[in-house]
């Protein structure tokens, strides 16, 4: 379960770094506490399938490439 938070930590993070969000404009977006945006990213939140469905779509990316293993 940590390794899968910690994959899911890194792909949130990156996906918002790279399309140059802040976790504040992520969660307003997505309509998600900002603190659930930092929780996850931080490994100490456990999402709901909602919650991760409204960040890929903001995110433009999908549940399976959020979960999605590091190499």
């Amino acid at each position: 379960m940590e390794k899968l938070k910690g994959d899911l930590a890194a792909n949130l993070k990156l996906a918002r770094r790279s399309q140059g969000v802040a976790q504040e404009r992520l969660a307003l977006d997505a309509d998600v506490d900002r603190t659930v945006v930092s929780k996850i990213e931080r490994c100490v939140g456990n999402p709901s399938l909602d919650t991760l469905l409204k960040l890929a779509n903001r995110l433009d990316t999908t549940v399976s490439e959020l979960l999605a293993p590091l190499p």
